[in-house]
């Protein structure tokens, strides 16, 4: 767009070069010819009009040349801090290789692999749940150590990290589809070693344990691969394993203690039915002895009735009685009692 400008500067102050000099010579060629004062003057005024002209379109032109010229270096100057930038970044890029070599080569050993998974699967829960809901590093009797075990009311969900890389690592990196098949068999049999583990090693109901445990997968690419496998998925299930991910570990859980606050839930329920139930009894026998109560209470109620009009009936005897007077008669007692002559 500048070139554009100057193109048109260079043409606009052409084109003004070539009038004022064809007005130059052509007003020389007249004065050699007599003309009058007027005319003369009227060229003149016309000539400064136009130079004036000419210079206010060659001093805006100039102008928009300097604003072109001003955005152009704004822009140079922006571009150049982007590319030290992306220099910079470069430069941190070429610092994290090293890092991630370092970390490849941490994850080739099987027990620093281990302690690894074992830190992820500790910082997600202490995320999500308080310090006094999980158990890290339990023991159980028979000296197996689990590295997770959440507090689930008066039972254990026991939750081991297993790692299985290696198989896993060169499956990805076989360049053959038939070296890849069978590195992928390989790893799945090494999932399925490490159900094994976790049934044997933690699941003991005689410890207050559940019957079933979760075996977690650290690396997300490494438990999508054994999810996909149904075979491997229905052997876990057969075990009372269940593999979770790091993206699928905290709805697993959530899913656990949700079912398992239901079961608490319905125990409380079936002891309130049971209370209940016993209450029912306590309160059948009380209408029982109520009922006999009331019964005796009527009856003696009825008793009660009776001897009331007796006693009624006894009081009128009685005042009739008082009532009674003996009669004075007027005829003698013999003094003897003798036989009749």
């Amino acid at each position: 767009m500048p070139a554009v400008f100057l193109y048109i500067v260079i043409a606009l102050l052409t084109l003004g070069i070539g009038l004022l000099l064809y007005l130059v010579f052509g007003l020389k060629s007249k004065l050699e010819k007599p003309v009058d004062d007027t005319s003369l003057k009227v060229m003149m005024e016309w000539m400064k009009d136009i130079k004036s002209g000419t210079e206010a379109t060659r001093e805006s032109m100039q102008k928009s040349i300097d604003d072109s010229k001003e955005h152009i270096n704004a822009r140079l100057t922006k571009a150049a801090e982007y590319i030290g930038e992306l220099k910079k970044e470069m430069g941190g890029l070429t610092q994290i290789g090293p890092d991630i070599r370092r970390l490849s080569e941490t994850l080739a050993s099987p027990k620093l692999r281990g302690n690894f998974g074992e830190e992820i699967l500790e910082n997600m829960l202490a995320q999500v749940l308080p310090r006094s809901g999980y158990q890290t590093q339990h023991r159980f009797s028979n000296g197996e150590v689990v590295d997770v075990a959440i507090v689930t009311g008066e039972r254990l969900l026991p939750i081991d990290s297993k790692f299985s890389m290696e198989n896993f690592r060169l499956m990805i990196e076989a360049k053959e589809e038939a070296a890849a098949d069978n590195l992928r068999k390989a790893f799945l049999r090494d999932v399925k070693k490490r159900v094994d583990e976790v049934r044997k090693k933690y699941i003991l109901p005689q410890e207050g344990t559940h019957d079933f445990a979760l075996m977690f997968v650290p690396s997300e690419g490494v438990y999508q691969e054994v999810i996909q496998d149904v075979s491997t998925m229905d052997y876990a299930r057969s075990k009372r394993v269940i593999p979770v991910g790091p993206n699928s570990l905290f709805v697993y859980l959530q899913s656990v203690l949700m079912s398992l606050r239901g079961l608490q839930i319905n125990r409380v329920a079936q002891q309130i039915l049971d209370l209940v139930s016993a209450i029912k009894q306590e309160s059948d026998k009380f209408a029982s002895i109520l009922g006999t109560l009331t019964n005796h209470i009527k009856n003696a109620g009825n008793t009660m009735s009776s001897v009331n009009q007796d006693f009624g009936k006894l009081q009128q005897h009685i005042h009739s009685a008082s009532e009674l007077q003996l009669e004075d008669t007027k005829e003698e007692i013999p003094e003897k009692v003798g036989s009749p002559e």
